[in-house]
């Protein structure tokens, strides 16, 4: 009984410790459809044990299938980089792991939903499947979508072979955003989104602005007002009346001549 307790209270430790560090009890690599090299999962699980030591505390999985059910597919559009099947996959994946540690088979239940909304905050995974053919995809954690601007989001998404299921396409994703991750997530003080595309244009526009005004006032003391559309009358009568004030009446003729 006393070696039952002592059991007890260390799992009890393990999981405060796994809550604490955003750690699940469960791979951070599940290969189902045999597509890594065990070079490849060790690279991942390697990556995975570095972050789990930094500040943030991120982590990125790759999950690959054999088969998924039609249930699982419904309702998504590939179009978009993150609203894919995979998001739904992993949602299943979360409460699992948050019911085998909490020992609660209830997903409503407030230890299984606060975990896995644990998991959300850090957790991004990368989903190799078949459907209509092979698809890579990735679900990103909150941490990851907060630390990135819509420019970034179509950088990072950008020629990444999502219509294949290999082991290569999977550590394609995998190396770009553990770069991402690396370097916008695990050590960041504050978790913010780099230059948006509206920043962008400003100041792509911006000398052109400058130029524009600068050029305006240089060639605003160049610029003449009209009074109205009798002005070259009026100047001509201003001329004639200072040639006669002048004296000269005899010669050109003026109003008295």
């Amino acid at each position: 009984m006393r070696k039952g307790l002592v059991w007890r209270i260390i799992g009890g430790i393990l999981f405060g410790l796994s809550s604490l560090t955003g750690a699940a009890a469960a791979p951070v690599v599940h290969d189902g459809a045999h597509l890594l090299t065990p070079q490849q999962r060790t690279t991942i699980e390697t990556t995975n044990q570095t972050w789990a030591t930094t500040r943030q505390r991120p982590q990125l999985w790759v999950y690959t299938y054999a088969r998924l059910s039609d249930s699982a597919l419904s309702g998504f559009d590939y179009d978009q980089p993150f609203y894919t099947p995979g998001n739904d996959l992993v949602d299943r994946l979360f409460t699992r792991i948050a019911e085998e540690e909490s020992g609660v088979t209830d997903p409503s239940d407030w230890a299984v939903t606060s975990r896995v909304n644990r998991l959300h905050h850090r957790v991004s995974v990368i989903m190799v499947f078949p459907d209509h053919g092979w698809h890579t995809v990735i679900t990103p954690s909150d941490d990851l979508l907060g630390s990135m601007s819509d420019l970034e989001q179509w950088w990072i998404t950008q020629r990444l072979p999502n219509k294949q299921g290999t082991g290569r396409s999977a550590m394609t994703f995998f190396n770009r955003y553990s770069r991402f991750v690396g370097h916008h997530v695990a050590n960041a003080k504050t978790i913010k989104p780099g230059m948006s595309a509206d920043l962008l244009s400003f100041l792509i526009l911006l000398p052109f602005m400058l130029w524009g005004l600068i050029h305006f006032i240089r060639n605003f003391h160049n610029i003449t007002f009209s009074s109205g559309p009798y002005d070259d009358y009026g100047a001509w009568n201003a001329y004639w009346f200072g040639r006669w004030m002048g004296g000269d009446h005899s010669h050109h003729g003026g109003p008295w001549s």
